[in-house]
């Protein structure tokens, strides 16, 4: 719904859905961007939601009968006879899923998926693949407002983003960022997307998106609800002690930063959507696996 806000759509402009489409989402979740598609659709679609898990999912009854729920975990192959079948498949917020060290493992799972379309001169279906960028984070403050923005600031310490604090009576400029936080940063690869989707398949589109100032609130909650979901996975991976203090710290700054941010402290933010298409490359690459 967010992400929607943001980036004015559903669909990028750039994507023309015909009756009949196949779609996949990958990382599901609670599935409402697949509800919201099918009712936005004047035409019929069918669209499989794809998750490890279908907890956060309504019940299969509840759903629009053209939204079926399969549970698949992306960083392993897909069944063969999921390969070629959807015209498109849509990503988002895969922040916690993301490897760059098996990232071009997984980039050709979901081009497995995509079909081909011999009566065009391009040969393949699409990927449409949104993210909030972090290393765009800085906390704002309201204008006249006299609050602090320490625990804000913790959380985007822990995020490892530039602490800066920007008065909106001034307006948002640039980050100030510097290269050694963009070198060592371990969400760097949001503002790349374009070049490793590029890397095997046609980039048609890299878009950046800024956040309005009046969804600035909801936005942030949203990190927080993020940060929430950080802590809860590191301590399901804690390696020791240190890994379960962090998520507990991290779960303590959140609960003062939601305080804060009830008086005037925000989190402005970035996103960006990539859109590949499949193409003779990565139809090449498929079939190269397939002969192993």
């Amino acid at each position: 719904m967010l992400f929607r806000i943001v980036r004015g759509y559903l669909l990028h402009p750039d994507l023309a859905l015909t009756p009949g489409a196949k779609i996949a989402e990958i990382g599901a979740g609670t599935c409402i961007w697949p509800i919201d598609l099918v009712r936005e659709l004047n035409f019929p679609i069918s669209v499989d939601a794809i998750d490890i898990s279908m907890a956060q999912c309504p019940p299969p009854s509840w759903l629009p009968e053209n939204i079926r729920l399969l549970t698949h975990d992306v960083n392993q192959p897909f069944p063969s006879d999921m390969h070629g079948t959807y015209d498109l498949v849509h990503v988002q917020n895969w922040l916690c899923i993301w490897r760059t060290e098996t990232s071009q493992a997984l980039i050709q799972n979901l081009l497995d998926l995509l079909s081909r379309f011999p009566f065009l001169s391009e040969p393949g279906g699409f990927i449409q693949w949104s993210e909030q960028d972090p290393t765009a984070n800085r906390v704002v403050v309201a204008p006249d407002v006299p609050t602090s923005s320490q625990y804000t600031q913790e959380v985007m310490s822990f995020l490892r983003n530039p602490r800066q604090v920007i008065n909106f009576e001034y307006g948002i400029g640039p980050p100030a960022v510097d290269n050694s936080f963009m070198a060592n940063s371990p969400c760097r690869w949001v503002s790349k997307l374009g070049d490793h989707l590029s890397q095997q398949a046609k980039l048609v589109a890299f878009d950046r998106y800024t956040a309005l100032k009046e969804h600035q609130l909801i936005w942030s909650i949203d990190v927080l609800q993020a940060c929430e979901e950080f802590g809860s996975n590191l301590e399901r991976n804690a390696r020791g002690k240190e890994d379960i203090e962090r998520a507990e710290d991290l779960r303590s700054a959140a609960e003062g930063a939601s305080a804060e941010m009830l008086n005037g402290v925000g989190i402005y933010s970035e996103l960006v959507v990539a859109v590949a298409q499949k193409d003779a490359t990565s139809l090449l690459g498929n079939e190269s696996r397939s002969s192993l």
